[in-house]
């Protein structure tokens, strides 16, 4: 008898809520300060050619992506090296979007961790973890989702290294994902300080960047799946995730 237990599975997929994660991406959007924006050229149409094809230019992290240990870490794995059994994932979010109201300049912290498991129960193995900080509400604005001040330092929430570790040393997350366009708040980014990124990167995790629509998804229960080209030796590029919630 064949084993139907996988479209079982599939069925259940299918009946759950579908909750797309991802920023459509256009030449404009925000992104890191320092690289160059998107260029988009039409090469045929279809009204003269039969077809529409166009030409991308754009760097690996633009819009929604993920960022592999290779991004950071020389000899880290590559987009191409991440297993595709890794895309599918058990989906944790630490929402933290009370906080952030408060204080933009907020970083994730052990403590909000400690009250998520306090809440919900431990995070489980091999889970993907988000930070909802409801900073895609600023989306498509660059100046908005930078928040500079005066002096030109940016401030948006992030990461601290301290989660960070608790959840890879202690918890043995898969990886991690945001909001924002960086692991690490805007006042470390503006003096130069990646620490969270460089940590999590060096620990062999990947992350995604630029989340979207985390206040839709529960604090546990939901799976994610996150997808991406896969260019040989591929050090980020633009990435398609799907939260799939239970009804």
């Amino acid at each position: 008898m064949p084993d139907d237990s996988l479209l079982l599975a599939l069925a259940t997929l299918k009946d759950a809520r579908w909750i797309d994660l991802t920023h459509a991406f256009e030449p404009g959007i925000p992104h890191y300060v320092s690289f160059p924006d998107e260029q988009r050229e039409v090469v045929t149409t279809a009204e003269e050619d039969g077809f529409l094809v166009h030409r991308y230019s754009h760097v690996g992290q633009w819009g929604t992506h993920v960022d592999p240990p290779s991004h950071f870490i020389v000899g880290g794995r590559t987009l191409d090296e991440v297993p595709v059994a890794e895309m599918l994932l058990p989906l944790v979010v630490l929402d933290a979007r009370d906080r952030v109201a408060v204080d933009v300049d907020y970083v994730v912290d052990l403590a909000l961790v400690q009250e998520h498991e306090g809440r919900y129960g431990r995070i489980p193995e091999g889970a993907f973890v988000a930070f909802a900080s409801g900073w895609s509400a600023r989306w498509p604005s660059s100046e908005a989702m930078q928040n500079r001040d005066a002096d030109g330092i940016a401030h948006y929430p992030g990461w601290s290294v301290e989660a960070l570790r608790f959840l890879v040393e202690q918890r043995d997350v898969r990886a991690v994902g945001h909001e924002q366009t960086d692991t690490d708040p805007g006042t470390a980014l503006s003096v130069g300080r990646v620490d969270a990124e460089r940590y999590v990167l060096g620990a062999d995790r990947w992350q995604v960047e630029m989340l979207t629509n985390l206040d839709q998804v529960p604090a546990t229960g939901a799976v994610i799946l996150a997808s991406w080209a896969k260019p040989r030796a591929g050090s980020g590029f633009p990435a398609r995730c799907v939260a799939i919630v239970p009804r």
